[in-house]
């Protein structure tokens, strides 16, 4: 029996829809005309040589950022059209770290179809949150990151 093989991926980089006040990314951030998401070619690689390169059974693909979402539902459409093809008799799960602030109906339904286990982040109630997680004009998010929270399950 094998353990279990994790990766993380940052498919959109240091990309982010808030402007988090202890954000390492803001203070080292370089920008890069066209590189801001994983382009298919990259993607088809790193999924294929992640499944093809262990021995592990169960094979987990996290996805974090920056903010992951960023890169769309046709950029994660394609994540699991590529896991399908390469997987073989291996069991493939993803997992998504989010601030929520894309989360919308269609986001729970193609999530839920998939069997994405989502993360939200969130940083402690509103006071304190609030004073941290904010955009780029300052304004608070709390309200906007769990509106996601409250999308139906059975989506």
């Amino acid at each position: 029996m094998s353990a279990n093989f994790n990766t993380v991926a940052k498919p959109g980089g240091n990309r982010c829809n808030l402007a988090c006040r202890y954000c390492f990314y803001l203070e080292n951030e370089v920008p890069r005309p066209g590189y801001a998401t994983m382009d298919d070619l990259t993607l088809e690689a790193y999924i294929h040589n992640t499944i093809s390169s262990t021995p592990s059974q169960n094979v987990e693909f996290c996805w974090q950022g920056g903010e992951p979402t960023l890169c769309g539902l046709d950029f994660f459409a394609k994540v699991v059209e590529l896991q399908q093809r390469y997987r073989g008799n291996k069991i493939i799960a993803n997992s998504l770290q989010t601030n929520g602030i894309l989360l919308n109906d269609k986001w729970a339904r193609f999530l839920r179809r998939h069997g994405f286990l989502v993360g939200l982040s969130i940083d402690g109630p509103a006071s304190l949150h609030d004073t941290w997680r904010t955009t780029g004009c300052g304004k608070p998010t709390l309200g906007k990151s769990c509106a996601g929270h409250t999308l139906p399950a059975a989506a």
